[in-house]
């Protein structure tokens, strides 16, 4: 590949719609340009446009539409692969390409030191502790619980 550069406009913070032909609209939010080497894979562009846009990639995860011209009309493209993000950085070193941007702030479940239960266990008194063990065993076969 060649040292050239490819161009986008990121259109991020608005909210995109896609049609049933791919169409893709934009409504709201805002755009920055974005230069990148056209030798980049996907992850590579990711964290460009986390660096661009000032969000940390820890936090933060993004999924990529470019809106690519087909003929006399647009289609939107999720960029997905490395592979589809070939296609899109050669065809943006060529034209100006739109790129939707949807950041989502990445969910975290806990630090799993504590587990959800525990309060329960701790606040629980140990005579129900007992009577929980004593019970009968789960494991046992079933002809000698009828006997």
């Amino acid at each position: 590949m060649s040292g050239r550069g490819a161009t986008f406009v990121l259109m991020y913070g608005g909210e995109l719609k896609v049609d049933t032909n791919f169409t893709p609209s934009y409504f709201g939010g805002r755009s920055r340009p974005l230069h990148v080497p056209r030798n980049c894979n996907l992850e590579q562009l990711k964290f460009r446009i986390f660096r661009a846009l000032k969000y940390d990639p820890s936090k933060y995860s993004v999924k990529l539409v470019c809106r690519v011209p087909v003929g006399n009309e647009y289609v939107a493209s999720e960029v997905e692969d490395d592979e589809v993000c070939e296609v899109l950085l050669c065809q943006a070193a060529t034209e100006l390409l739109i790129m939707y941007v949807d950041v989502e702030e990445i969910e975290v479940l806990g630090d799993n030191t504590n587990p959800p239960n525990l309060q329960r266990y701790e606040t629980s008194c140990p005579a129900e502790r007992d009577d929980v063990v004593a019970g009968p065993s789960r494991v046992e076969p079933v002809e000698e619980l009828l006997d």
